[in-house]
């Protein structure tokens, strides 16, 4: 049986006008035989798949290269010439991807060229502080907590992050709005704390929030410290603006804030029933012993409860005390508070 590169022969020998164009086609062919054969990988790589990282600025014989020591592409003389065939050496992006060991050399050019960099997803959930969201990233294999913890302590690239209290654990306490984030693989504990603190400053740019806060001339320090509280305070959303209300209406008329999230902060730890003795602490964040918000905030508030602090219910209420399901029940004077108590929880 001739094959098609014989019967080309042959015509070109038949009519001695087509050998130039004939020539074209056999070299063509041959040319595209060779690299699909040598831009076969699968003899030369493992099994399962690399991540691997393109850095900004790489060529694309740099990237052949790299691929070539990560034994994904056995001739990388062959994958540029691909790339280049394909229009793709200059589209090449930058970014850690996924890719297949054997793939072969067209797969992996498509694969760098879409821009489909390898990312996780991970939530910083509404009222974590930098403590836990340092662990769960370590949890989920995004970072190192310690590492992060360090970056965060005096991380703040906003002027109205920062303080010069000395009591402040962390700078960027408070500016680590919770959402869901795509990180790219391998992003350092700096790069996802700057992700995280990058999205609070265009939420409170684009919520008008910051403006909000210059109108009334207050601190977005300030509110966001307030707002951690009543984050925490709160079991359900539609009460934040009452608690928010009674909190500033302690601050108005100096009397301590009290809150009992404050003395969680400082604990390290979620502990259900706060005794006498806890709020006791010597601490600068120990608002029973304390005037006036903390050195700083303790969580990472929601819109909503920094929403709430800029709009709070006005009302004669001076305390909270927890139900059972959740909500809160208000009084206005410590008698009824005590009253509440008692009914509530069977103490006072």
């Amino acid at each position: 049986m001739k094959t098609f590169l014989t019967k080309q022969i042959e015509r070109m020998k038949a009519n001695p006008r087509n050998t130039v164009i004939g020539l074209l086609i056999v070299v063509l062919i041959i040319f595209v035989n060779t690299l699909s054969i040598m831009g076969n990988n699968k003899n030369f790589a493992g099994k399962g798949h690399k991540l691997v990282t393109v850095s900004q600025g790489m060529t694309a014989g740099e990237i052949a290269e790299l691929l070539h020591k990560e034994k994904l592409v056995q001739h990388p003389d062959i994958f540029l010439i691909e790339a280049r065939l394909k229009g793709l050496g200059s589209k090449l992006q930058a970014g850690t991807y996924k890719i297949d060991c054997g793939a072969s050399n067209g797969e992996i050019v498509s694969v760098l060229a879409s821009g489909k960099i390898l990312q996780n997803t991970f939530t910083v959930p509404e009222g974590y502080n930098v403590v836990k969201t340092a662990h769960k990233l370590e949890a989920e294999g995004l970072g190192n907590a310690e590492k992060f913890m360090s970056a965060a302590k005096d991380y703040a690239p906003y002027e109205y992050m920062q303080t010069d209290n000395p009591y402040v654990v962390f700078k960027v306490e408070g500016f680590l709005f919770p959402a869901t984030y795509e990180i790219p693989a391998k992003a350092s504990e700096e790069e996802i704390l700057q992700l995280m603190v990058k999205q609070f400053n265009t939420e409170m740019q684009q919520s008008g929030v910051l403006k909000a806060t210059e109108e009334a001339g207050l601190k977005l320090r300030d509110v966001v410290n307030l707002a951690a509280m009543v984050e925490l305070e709160a079991v359900f959303p539609e009460e934040q603006p009452r608690i928010a209300g009674v909190f500033l209406k302690r601050l108005d008329i100096g009397m301590p804030i009290q809150s009992d999230t404050t003395i969680q902060y400082i604990l390290g730890a979620q502990k259900e029933v706060i005794t006498f003795k806890d709020t006791e602490i010597d601490n600068p964040y120990n608002t029973y012993k304390n005037m006036g918000l903390p050195p700083g905030p303790i969580a990472s508030p929601g819109m909503s409860s920094i929403k709430a602090v800029l709009t709070p219910e006005q009302t004669d209420y001076l305390y909270f005390v927890a139900e059972k399901d959740g909500h809160h029940y208000f009084s206005k004077t410590y008698d009824e508070h005590l009253q509440a108590i008692e009914k509530i929880h069977g103490e006072s």
